[in-house]
């Protein structure tokens, strides 16, 4: 066997064509970084991601895991599980990474005490995407984690993750809830760690498109399906930091329900409903004894 890589990336995909994880891979053989293996971990059904895989085979080290479930989480908890690297990621299916993404993380990585390195995403015309990030890199904690990371950019050592048993497969496209597992599976190391750091650094960049706009009746279904996944979490990990989270969260949703028009005030609406049915599910759930 080769010698274990230093990186291993998981994604979770269901890929009706293989047009979303040839683009990924694309951009990967072009990677600064070589000591990565990816691990595809497919829930699509037939075979034809195989062949994409099968393609790359001369340029990257990538393997296929064929999954007969769905959901993202236990999908990457499959992959993570037969991954050799040091440290593991979790790309999108639909980002693409850029040459020096894997080098600015093995840097940020290698500081002193650091044991989780997170990133940003930003569109194809290098545009801060998805979130409202910090501007500068810095330490974080469980307060100051929500504008540091999302899946696509998060980097942690393999036995921190593999040692609170990965994500929570209840949260993730795919899942109950289907947001937040991100936050989740973070605030849960940070709760359980100590005498180590968690960096954030607006230099480890990924690309992923915004998929708002346009604002629609396909945004107004989105915000409020993945806002579930927001609710569900805070009520999940309850705390002063899910809890000032949560209100200044609501408090920006109504305020741009009130101030917009159309469908950008009703998909506001609509967040603010998702986080309120998101928590009630949960904690009923969690009432009749089928919560973790």
């Amino acid at each position: 066997m080769s010698a274990a890589p230093d990186f291993s990336l998981v994604v979770a995909t269901i890929d009706p064509d293989g047009a979303l994880l040839r683009a990924l891979l694309d951009s990967l053989a072009d990677s600064t970084e070589r000591s990565f293996e990816v691990i595809v971990a497919d829930q699509t059904q037939g075979d034809h991601l195989a062949r994409v895989v099968d393609d790359f085979a001369g340029r990257l080290c990538v393997h296929r895991l064929s999954l007969p479930t769905r959901g993202a989480s236990a999908a990457r908890n499959a992959g993570a599980a037969r991954a050799r690297g040091r440290w593991v990621g979790f790309p999108d299916d639909d980002c693409r990474y850029q040459p020096g993404t894997l080098s600015v993380a093995r840097r940020v990585l290698s500081m002193e005490g650091v044991r989780i390195a997170t990133g940003r995403t930003v569109t194809a015309a290098q545009q801060p995407s998805v979130l409202r990030w910090h501007a500068t890199a810095k330490d974080f904690d469980r307060w100051s984690m929500f504008a540091c990371l999302t899946e696509a950019t998060l980097f942690a050592e393999r036995s921190l993750f593999l040692s609170v048993g990965g994500f929570d497969s209840r949260f993730g496209p795919g899942a109950p809830f289907p947001a937040a597992e991100g936050v989740e599976l973070v605030d849960r190391l940070l709760r359980e760690g100590s005498g180590w750091r968690a960096r954030f650094d607006p230099a480890i960049q990924v690309e992923h498109p915004d998929k708002i706009p346009p604002w629609n009746r396909w945004a107004m279904q989105r915000f409020y399906r993945y806002a579930q996944g927001d609710g569900a979490f805070v009520v999940h990990c309850l705390g002063g930091n899910t809890l000032r989270w949560v209100i200044l969260t609501l408090g920006s949703a109504g305020l741009r329900t009130l101030v917009f028009r159309g469908w950008v005030s009703v998909a506001h609406g609509a967040r603010i409903a998702g986080i309120c049915v998101g928590a009630w599910r949960y904690a009923w759930a969690a009432r009749k004894g089928s919560g973790r």
